[in-house]
């Protein structure tokens, strides 16, 4: 077990990087995990502001907590433990006589006799000078043996002597040559860095990892008997394993935590090991800016960019068409349109999906063949549907062809009517639930239109065609726009500017999505939206780049605008539902 010193020690890690990283120089490259941050105080400043300006009153609780806490550790240990730079390294394998991993803290800052001293709680520690520059004292609390040694701008110290060895004196590669400029930013930037090997963590715990998965998979085996709903529990099956399966790709990760006034943004750098699968699948990425979202209604709650394999899309269908039989086998018909999909190349889209009147969204996809995408997205329709023995929830299918041109389109109408007491049954029968879906359709019918020329597929979720129509004039004219926002400026400045995935959400959208599943699933049809929420839309966004040989390069941003939204929109929502029933 860790002494309470180093649990505190650990936590310091939250510090400053410094410009000039010659540390890096020190780190052998069998570490595990690496942690790099800019100092508790610098945080907890960053972290108190970001709290003000997101929840001033979670921000009342929270400063004084914090600053009560570091209060306590410079008592203990001296300024440097609050206002210093650290890194802290771990080798993640047994210790000795089952004690903790071996991990090393990088104090970094010269002052080699006063950190000693806060490492010993303000005391002079009686030093021994052990060979390869290494000096041993007492342990925090006088638990054994620490080792400590003085490098290029920093000091290590540490209860393994074998890693503060190989700091002193690296033999071999260290973690500046193991990092490479996609993955040092990440680590290097911000609050905290984080890096982790993960394909030496998957080698080495990959019994343990495979354990992991098949009892996960018994698991939900188990709970599929028991409910009766193996279609679902074989489409679940299929995600986890896929999750299982990337860590055989992982390479390394690198991640960037960073709080400000402004927001929290975390950013971060995935690589996939050379050769593999997923190498080649970035290898073979496409990005594009994704400029077509700015065109999107305001009111909407979801803007997505997407530029992908057919292949990619025709796996991530395949958890959602897993329903359509109790087996979760595709019949032959959807075999052969989903075969058909795989051939279509890259296909780029853009998607606004707002809740009006139940689900309702544009999306504007570029294929290279138009008309046979097209007849594909009907085929996968006709055949979701399954025969009558299935379990499939879908009650009718019904296809019409060119039904009207408009705006230079011409339009097919797909209408799907859900079977709400097959679902209610691979769903384990709960009514809210069933509700809620229920809102999301409209009362239990979904209709598309598909409208093609030569070059674009428009997709529109509507009640009626006049409905779509008003859609289509929107999105192509660009009334009312999400562009026009300042806060879809400011956030799309803070993305990347291409990227192969581009989610950004607005927060009232989540506000008109919730109110109408929750009144549905709570039979509350009073339980609206609050009518005072800032008409400028609060937005959050993900995005997601291939970094060619081999990396994916991801962010996170939640701006500080968001909360406020959340505690006035989200949070009385949540506060209204009632309290589950008592078992």
């Amino acid at each position: 077990m860790l002494t309470s010193f180093s649990v505190c020690l650990l936590a310091a890690i939250l510090g400053q990087a410094p410009t000039d990283a010659a540390w890096l120089k020190a780190i052998p490259d069998d570490v595990d995990v690496a942690i790099r941050s800019r100092g508790l105080d610098a945080t907890r400043a960053d972290v108190v502001a970001m709290l003000k300006a997101m929840s001033p009153t979670l921000a009342e609780t929270a400063e004084p907590a914090l600053t009560n806490q570091l209060a306590q550790l410079e008592t203990q240990f001296g300024a440097i433990a609050v206002r210093s730079p650290w890194v802290g390294v771990v080798r993640i394998v047994p210790g000795a006589a089952g004690g903790p991993p071996p991990f090393a803290i990088l104090v970094l800052q010269d002052d080699y006799p006063g950190i000693l001293k806060a490492v010993s709680g303000g005391k002079e520690p009686e030093l021994k000078h052990l060979a390869d520059g290494v000096d041993s004292l007492s342990a925090p609390q006088g638990e054994g043996l620490w080792y400590a040694t003085k490098g290029a701008g920093f000091t290590a110290v540490g209860p393994d002597q074998a890693l503060i060895t190989a700091i002193a004196k690296p033999k071999g590669k260290t973690l500046d040559k193991i990092l490479t400029p996609t993955t040092a930013k990440p680590f290097l930037d911000g609050d905290l860095g984080l890096y982790v090997n993960v394909a030496a963590l998957a080698t080495r715990y990959a019994d343990q990892i495979d354990g992991a998965r098949q009892a996960m998979l018994a698991t939900l085996d188990q709970a599929g008997g028991q409910a009766g709903n193996v279609a679902s529990i074989e489409s679940a099956k299929g995600l986890y394993n896929g999750l299982f399966d990337s860590l055989k790709y992982a390479d390394v990760l690198a991640l960037d935590l960073d709080a400000a006034a402004a927001g929290f943004h975390l950013s971060g750098v995935l690589t996939a090991k050379p050769g593999s699968d997923a190498a080649k699948a970035i290898a073979a990425s496409q990005i594009g800016t994704g400029s077509e979202l700015a065109q999107f209604a305001a009111d909407n709650a979801y803007f997505i960019y997407m530029n992908m394999g057919a292949d990619t899309i025709d796996r991530f269908m395949t958890m959602s068409l897993r329903v359509t039989s109790p087996a979760g086998k595709p019949s032959p018909e959807l075999e052969q349109a989903r075969a058909a999909l795989r051939e279509q190349g890259r296909v780029e889209t853009v998607s606004g999906i707002g809740f009006d009147k139940g689900m309702t969204g544009v999306t504007l996809s570029h294929v290279a063949d138009p008309k046979k995408f097209l007849e594909i997205s009907k085929s996968i329709a006709q055949a979701s549907k399954g025969g009558k023995d299935t379990a499939s929830p879908i009650k009718e299918i019904k296809i019409e062809s060119d039904v009207a041109t408009y705006r230079g389109l011409t339009f097919s109408h797909i209408a799907t009517t859900i079977d709400f007491d097959k679902l209610g049954a691979q769903g384990g029968a709960n009514p809210a639930g069933i509700a809620s879906i229920k809102a999301l359709y409209n009362g239990g019918t979904m209709n598309t239109w598909y409208g093609i020329d030569g070059t674009r597929v428009l997709q529109v979720i509507a009640p009626t065609w006049n409905d779509a129509k008003a859609q289509i004039d929107t999105f192509l004219d660009g009334k009312a726009s999400i562009g026009a926002s300042p806060n879809f400026k400011a956030l799309r400045a803070q993305l990347p500017e291409k990227n192969s995935l581009l989610a950004i959400v607005s927060i009232q959208g989540l506000v008109k999505m919730f109110a109408s599943q929750f009144a549905a699933a709570a039979n509350k049809p009073d339980l609206k939206p609050p009518g005072d929420l800032p008409k400028e839309p609060a937005l959050f966004g993900f995005s997601l780049a291939p970094k060619p040989p081999a990396a994916y390069e991801f962010h996170f941003i939640l701006p500080s605008q968001v909360g406020p939204v959340v505690e006035k929109g989200l949070v009385p929502l949540f506060q209204a539902l009632p309290a589950p029933a008592a078992r």
